[in-house]
């Protein structure tokens, strides 16, 4: 149940962040609303933070000694491996959009925003109720 619990704080939070970051970014260099709108940017972090809610129960369940640890790296790997997905596979932009270049330095920093928030939480919901 804490996993559920706090893969929902993390979703509210970073999709918060998310948004708000997005909202700035667009009103000030480049509007990328049309390609990523802010219920898709709510909708990628709800998923993601509840996959990984998931995914942490699962490996701490079978791995108790060491789970922690294995999944805290392959969770920080896996955030440093994603950021080459926009740099590899940007999407079709519509004539539009002004500046385009600037789309993996906008989508790079969401990649960080559920990992961070996750690491940041994860130690109060997930400590051991000794």
């Amino acid at each position: 149940m804490r996993y559920i619990i706090l893969g929902f704080v993390v979703a509210v939070l970073s999709s918060a962040t998310g948004i708000a970051y997005s909202y700035k970014y667009y009103e000030i260099l480049a509007d990328f609303s049309v390609v990523l709108s802010f219920t898709k940017i709510a909708w990628l972090f709800t998923s993601g933070s509840l996959l990984i809610a998931g995914l942490s129960f699962v490996i701490n369940k079978f791995l108790k000694s060491i789970g922690l640890l294995i999944f805290n790296v392959l969770l920080a790997f896996g955030t440093i491996g994603s950021v080459i997905i926009p740099t590899l596979y940007p999407p079709v932009f519509p004539e539009t959009i002004e500046m385009p270049e600037f789309y993996p330095a906008f989508v790079i920093p969401l990649h960080f925003m559920v990992p961070m928030i996750w690491f940041a939480l994860s130690s109060y919901f997930l400590r051991n109720k000794s």
